[in-house]
């Protein structure tokens, strides 16, 4: 079976498009989208974001929690301390494949926003990272 490599990453951008998506429009449906609902469909759109971007750089992430990703991505792609601290936040919230049961936690209305305000911060990251030339050692 061939591999299309160039296509992994767009999938992973479109995968993260479209929980991001989902997640913002599940605002306006409270009932069915939880808060921590929203927080953990937002955080995996970063997660497939940040491996599309990845990819895109012919890299693998040794590592899928948010702090991972984003400590991994830094010697390839320039990104500022004050997003990569964000992002690495949201994951903090809460341990989203813990190996021991957590206290669970529900993030307020604002703390949502929040997120959310990342999760775009990480799309349009991830869109300017594709725009940019794949760099000599990133093969």
């Amino acid at each position: 079976m061939k591999c299309n490599s160039s296509l992994d990453w767009q999938a992973h951008l479109e995968t993260g498009r479209r929980y991001l998506r989902t997640a913002i429009n599940g605002r306006t449906r409270k009932s069915v989208f939880s808060n921590k609902l929203t927080h953990q469909l937002t955080a995996m759109a970063m997660e497939h974001l940040l491996v599309g971007v990845y990819q895109y750089h012919h890299k693998m992430p040794e590592d899928h929690t948010l702090d991972g990703l984003v400590d991994g991505i830094l010697p390839f792609c320039n990104m500022s301390s004050n997003l990569a601290d964000e992002i690495k936040s949201v994951g903090r919230y809460e341990e989203l494949c813990p190996m021991a049961p957590v206290n669970p936690w529900e993030p307020n209305d604002m703390e949502i926003q929040a997120i959310l305000s990342i999760g775009r911060r990480v799309a349009g990251f991830a869109d300017f990272q594709i725009k940019q030339p794949v760099t000599q050692n990133a093969v």
